[in-house]
């Protein structure tokens, strides 16, 4: 690998710019919170939280295509850059200029994740059957508890683990918070699942909510 003497600097990439490398292929990463990811993001995103990023692009990314950063508002971006750096990824080729914002005044198409709180998740195992996935790690899987019914395939094996989920079933994804639940959507997105679900507050809420 090249000796870096310094961190790369930050570069802004126009809507025009972007599409141009979706069409030649490339690899997004939406940085925000799972509630805006889930109200609309760039259609093939994966969704890995700024906290996240150190400890999950590795999981995902690879180290040929082009990879550009989708964020809010664009703040302390250099921080971010590092985590990229430090794992060897030297291709990064830029940010969205204006932020998430800019996508949707620019008339972009959008996809979007359906959410549900955990008070909508117990109203809904009471009614339906929904293929219910825990994306923890085994640690909390067992320690924690689940929720009854649940499937366990830890995030960073779902890649590995596709073909044990249906895809003609509704797909509710839990995790501790709703973070690596969003991630875990927007890698089913990517692998042709559409009908599916990702619980905010995750296992978190659920046992703050007193249920079973």
């Amino acid at each position: 690998a090249p000796v870096l003497h310094r961190f790369p600097d930050v570069r802004y990439l126009s809507i025009t710019e972007i599409n141009q490398f979706r069409k030649s292929g490339c690899q997004i990463v939406d940085i925000r919170s799972p509630t805006s990811f889930g109200a609309g993001h760039i259609p093939g995103s994966i969704s890995v939280w700024r906290e996240g990023l150190a400890a999950f692009i590795g999981w995902f990314l690879d180290y040929k295509r082009p990879i550009i950063i989708v964020d809010d508002f664009n703040l302390d971006l250099d921080h971010v850059l590092r985590h990229f750096t430090r794992l060897g990824y030297d291709n990064v080729a830029g940010v969205l200029s204006g932020g998430f914002p800019a996508w949707t005044k620019g008339a972009q198409e959008l996809q979007t994740v359906p959410t549900c709180s955990v008070q909508q998740l117990k109203e809904m195992l009471e009614k339906e059957h929904p293929f219910l996935l825990d994306v923890r790690d085994v640690k909390n899987w067992r320690a924690v508890g689940h929720i009854h019914g649940a499937h366990h395939i830890y995030i960073g094996e779902l890649l590995r683990h596709l073909d044990e989920i249906p895809k003609d079933e509704h797909i509710v994804i839990y995790c501790d918070a709703g973070y690596k639940g969003s991630l875990a959507a927007s890698i089913l997105l990517s692998h042709h699942f559409h009908d599916m679900t990702n619980v905010l507050g995750g296992m978190t809420a659920w046992k703050k909510a007193g249920f079973e």
